[in-house]
């Protein structure tokens, strides 16, 4: 008698479909919101030797390594493009917790736990990773990543023999656990899935038969090769957080110029004595027109002569003239508020020394 064979297949597997463009679809992009208003710490349970017959210490250095190489991944990402004074808004920080250093699991704001499989029997087969936003009712994120691979196995009674899908002795390869690490941090970070609203869409991606858009695609640990961080998705975290990053408005260190280096000019040091008050007084009738050109000359001509302001020496010109100009009374106005310096009235002053208007003796 011949034995029957039956092949059950237990989980879901999507069929490679090629999509018909022709017909067009809308995809999606979900936002889950900000997260962090500082720098994120993730860190990593280093799994116990022990707890798993099947790890060794080359699988419990692999998972930690592949967890620390997808945070990096995420902030080269994050950082590529901005200005060097920028880049710390989008640091994450990284850190094994093991036994020795488990009390600083409090500093941690998102925790990576490594499980063999889910416990949920429902969840076999077809889920890699899970990441939780309130973990024991806290602002920290747990991600739950299942490192064990999945294969056929055989089994077998007196009439049928049967292949199953089970979970082997052997992990996922590093590529297919990176992907999968990257994708759930996407979550931790702030971001829902990208897919499209046509199933079949959805099936290519996850079976390479085209390049999705975005790490965030769903079932992207299928297609490990062609799952990265695009741009897609750093826009939407850059969105999110905007240029400030991670961090607090007032944690932000405010923009710097570019220095450049310069030669200081020797400074002119000028020393004067103070000018009496009666001066400004005289100063400020003389340009309301409450005293005649004459009053003020004199005020000024006494102030050249007690070495109060000194006037440069100049030479006599043919354009002498008994006429202040207009301008010179705006000045002695505006000095007289303080709304000029000392420096800009001695400049009209010498204008008229130099005219010939103000006759200044030896």
């Amino acid at each position: 008698m011949k034995i029957l064979i039956v092949i059950t297949i237990v989980g879901i597997f999507l069929s490679l479909s090629f999509v018909n463009h022709s017909f067009g679809y809308n995809v999606e992009y979900q936002i889950i919101g900000k997260q962090f208003s500082k720098n994120p710490l993730i860190c990593t349970y280093e799994p116990v030797l022990g707890s798993d017959p099947y790890l060794k210490q080359w699988g419990v250095d692999r998972l930690s390594e592949t967890a620390r190489l997808a945070v990096q991944d995420w902030q080269s990402a994050l950082q590529q493009n901005e200005k060097r004074e920028l880049r710390d808004n989008w640091r994450i920080d990284y850190r094994v917790l093991t036994d020795k250093n488990i009390d600083s699991q409090k500093e941690c704001n998102v925790l990576i736990q490594f499980e063999p499989m889910p416990q949920e029997k429902s969840e076999w087969y077809s889920v890699l990773g899970v990441t939780y936003s309130n973990y024991n009712n806290t602002e920290v994120k747990l991600i739950k990543i299942y490192y064990r691979d999945v294969k056929i196995c055989q089994t077998n009674d007196a009439q049928y023999i049967y292949y199953n899908l089970c979970y082997g002795e052997d992990m996922l390869i590093s590529e297919k656990l990176r992907t999968t690490i990257t994708h759930e941090i996407g979550h931790a970070l702030g971001l829902g899935h990208y897919q499209a609203d046509d199933a079949k869409v959805n099936a290519v991606w996850a079976k390479g038969g085209a390049e999705a858009d975005s790490i965030m695609a769903v079932f992207s640990h299928e297609n490990s090769k062609l799952m990265k961080i695009k741009p897609i998705d750093i826009e939407k975290i850059k969105s999110i957080y905007t240029s400030n990053g991670f961090k607090s408005i007032q944690d932000t260190p405010k923009e710097q110029p570019t220095e450049i280096e310069t030669i200081p000019e020797p400074q002119i040091v000028q020393k004067t004595q103070l000018i009496p008050t009666w001066v400004k007084n005289n100063a400020k009738w003389w340009s309301e027109g409450n005293s005649d050109d004459q009053t003020f000359v004199n005020a000024i001509e006494f102030l050249v002569k007690s070495e109060i302001i000194k006037v440069s020496s100049v030479s006599q010109t043919d354009e002498n003239s008994d006429t202040i100009p207009t301008w010179v009374k705006n000045n002695a106005k505006w000095w007289s508020e303080g709304i000029i310096t000392d420096e800009d009235f001695i400049k009209g002053i010498e204008f008229l020394a130099e005219h010939g208007i103000i006759k200044i003796k030896s």
